[in-house]
């Protein structure tokens, strides 16, 4: 299943075209396709962001097979009670064997887009921890960002932020716009040979 999966990534990675799965979720359990997947969707919701994600953003799609290559299992999550202020976070679950296991949750007081942004944002933290070894613990976890990072700018968030995660969140949200922008156009140049 893992290569399985593995192929349908690599394909999505070597096409612009829309992206489709190779199997379906079902609702019920949205994790069934994604099961032996480093990163995985626990929301059907989640499931359809990410193909409109890695469909739309060269970038998120790029995150998503250096995630899908490593030993960092991400599960991700939406949470409509976060607070308003906070658009995601990724937080330390455990490790077992080679594994470590973090948990993205992404607030679903934003639209799709802005989601999708949030979205390759906390995914890139998740390339950060999944790149240093050292972090195996909520300790290990809260030390690297001190050392890779700054302190949060908003008063009602604590924690820390990367200059790294911020400019991926803002190139997906270009590249999200440009994919928008180009299917406008796209279908303005479709209607207007039509007449």
């Amino acid at each position: 299943m893992r290569t399985l999966f593995a192929l349908f990534v690599g394909c999505v990675l070597a096409t612009s075209a829309s992206v489709t799965f190779a199997a379906e979720p079902r609702s019920s359990q949205p994790d069934e396709t994604w099961r032996e997947a480093r990163v995985r969707p626990q929301d059907p919701r989640l499931v359809e962001l990410i193909r409109t994600g890695v469909g739309r953003s060269a970038t998120l799609r790029d995150i998503v097979r250096r995630l899908e290559a490593g030993n960092l299992i991400v599960y991700i999550s939406l949470n409509p009670a976060m607070k308003s202020n906070l658009a995601g976070k990724l937080t330390w679950m455990t490790r077992s064997g080679i594994f470590r296991y973090v948990k993205v949750t992404i607030n679903t007081e934003q639209s799709s887009d802005a989601m999708i942004a949030t979205l390759a944002h906390e995914l890139h933290h998740a390339l950060e921890v999944g790149g240093d070894d050292s972090v195996i613990d909520q300790r290990s976890l809260a030390g690297l960002y001190k050392r890779i990072g700054r302190p949060s700018i908003s008063n009602a968030i604590s924690g820390y932020e990367t200059a790294a995660a911020q400019e991926t969140g803002f190139q997906v949200r270009r590249e999200l716009a440009a994919a928008t922008a180009a299917a406008a156009a796209a279908s303005r140049a479709g209607d207007s040979s039509q007449s």
